[in-house]
């Protein structure tokens, strides 16, 4: 089974089927279990995340018919085990190797980052993998302190996986494949200055004075009226 996380909630099967997970609380269980997987989390926390709004003397009661639905709609972890399990007012999602997005991209930065000295082609490829996975903002329907971050976290490895992309394309020697990037990661952020000044190094390195120039200038003023 595969839980997505970087973008709005998805949970598929091995068959490639999605999972029919309602919206609303159960929704927001899930996403804060996925929130730290394989860890005990408290019921007051639990409740906190899906009913931010109001508070409960008796949390694990009101959680209890939630948990009850989703492990109705969620596989066993493994042969035998649940895969939401509740211990003395906690409760925990167990997550195999490969089965949770975010663990997957952080472990693929890691090893591209690991590769990048000796193998910048497999490096790039691990950066390439890590940047597909996202599909939006992680953990936007939770507003609680650890969603909060945790996706600035995953937000700010983004950042730098592309970043080490960059890289690897330089390393490369695939010039018009790292314009392109930082091209579009300016796009997507114009006010990230060191975007820009990647763009113009590597523009100014490639023997594009005039493109380099013109990248500088667009810089002064983005970032320039941001500072303002």
């Amino acid at each position: 089974m595969l839980f997505r996380v970087l973008g709005p909630l998805e949970v598929v099967h091995v068959d490639g089927r999605a999972a029919d997970i309602p919206a609303g609380a159960p929704e927001d269980l899930l996403t804060a279990l996925l929130l730290r997987p394989n860890a005990w989390v408290s019921a007051e926390s639990l409740a906190e995340a899906v009913w931010p709004d109001r508070t409960s003397a008796v949390p694990a009661r009101e959680l209890w018919p939630v948990v009850h639905d989703l492990c109705r709609l969620i596989p066993l972890f493994g042969e035998t085990s649940a895969r939401i399990e509740s211990m003395g007012g906690r409760y925990r999602i167990g997550i195999g190797e490969g089965e949770l997005d975010s663990v997957v991209f952080g472990q693929l930065v890691r090893d591209g980052r690991a590769l990048l000295p000796t193998d910048p082609e497999t490096a790039a490829r691990c950066f390439r993998a890590a940047a597909d996975l996202w599909r939006g903002t992680p953990f936007a329907r939770l507003d609680t302190y650890h969603s909060r971050a945790e996706a600035d976290r995953l937000t700010r490895l983004r950042w730098t996986a592309l970043d080490l992309l960059v890289d690897a394309l330089v390393a490369l020697d695939h010039t018009a494949g790292s314009v392109a990037l930082l091209q579009a990661l300016t796009a997507e952020d114009p006010e990230r200055e060191r975007t820009w000044l990647r763009l113009v190094e590597v523009l100014t390195l490639a023997g594009r004075p005039v493109e380099a120039a013109a990248a500088s200038r667009k810089a002064a003023r983005v970032v320039g009226q941001d500072a303002r």
